[in-house]
């Protein structure tokens, strides 16, 4: 049974102390939802959101005096985005708060609150394999500034606008990149991003792509990982419940449970915005 949690006692000051802790490092450590289009479904019903994907209109000619135009089909395609829960519980007994010299409830919300940004991230980096575009050297070979280059000007091409545009990559994959960059007296200083994860994270910014690597991109059995070049507005991400903090008293072990929990879930929009590169991910 759930207990009644008073802020002004200790059950109540627990929850807080792990509640504030769990939000701030979900926050600071949820890097990707930053660099991806956001939409907003809670208090909305349903799981799937329909997100409308508008066509450019192309192939404007110049019109004669008086000519009648007929009618473009600018009709929007839905693409469906489907969120799910996601969550951990951890068990805090009293006799470790009574005793232990660190600050276990602070700790605790940590650890929850970086799972849930963690789960975030790579909701968004498996979405890079559906990607159909590989600028990338290809499986064994290494990436470097030319790839990133390729990538830019392939989603040039496309009339992707080069405002918000982001490079995330394999750390591994970056290796090379970042050797480039220092021997030839590149900046890898932080950006101007509010949370702690684009900044650490931040490589540099090559034509105008800014940079970053993420450790949620998986390496293959082979030592290969999939990077990818995009746009904002190639990835969408509903959120149909934020992170969450729940506590729940179990007598029987003298502690509590914690459960954290959200419910969100990503899709590519637009696979003009978004190109992937295949890649040797091996130190």
């Amino acid at each position: 049974m759930a207990s009644e949690l008073d802020t002004g006692n200790s059950a109540g000051q627990l929850f807080e102390n792990i509640t504030q802790s769990a939000q701030f490092t979900m926050n600071e450590n949820a890097l990707l939802r930053n660099l991806v289009t956001v939409y907003d479904m809670q208090g909305t019903p349903g799981l799937t959101a329909s997100v409308p994907v508008w066509p450019r209109v192309t192939g404007l000619s110049a019109l004669s005096a008086g000519a009648d135009l007929s009618n473009t089909d600018i009709a929007a395609t839905a693409v469906d985005i489907t969120a799910a829960e996601y969550g951990a519980m951890t068990t805090i007994q009293d006799i470790v708060i009574e005793s232990s010299p660190i600050a276990v409830a602070q700790d605790a919300g940590a650890v929850l609150g970086g799972g849930v940004a963690q789960a975030m991230d790579e909701v968004i980096v498996d979405l890079f394999t559906s990607a159909s575009t590989d600028v990338g050297p290809g499986a064994g070979n290494p990436l470097t500034m030319d790839h990133i280059l390729k990538a830019a000007a392939t989603l040039r091409k496309n009339s992707v606008p080069m405002q918000g545009i982001v490079a995330v990559l394999s750390p591994s994959a970056a290796y090379n990149l970042k050797k480039t960059l220092v021997n030839a007296g590149g900046s890898l200083s932080n950006n101007d991003l509010a949370n702690a994860a684009a900044r650490d994270y931040y490589l540099g910014t090559v034509a105008g792509v800014a940079m970053y690597e993420s450790a949620s991109i998986d390496v293959d059995g082979s030592d290969d990982a999939i990077s990818a070049v995009f746009h904002p507005a190639a990835i969408g991400m509903v959120m149909k419940r934020d992170l969450r903090i729940a506590t729940q008293r179990d007598e029987s072990i003298r502690g509590f449970e914690v459960v954290s929990s959200a419910a969100f879930g990503a899709g590519i929009l637009d696979q003009a915005k978004i190109v992937k590169m295949t890649s040797d991910s091996a130190l």
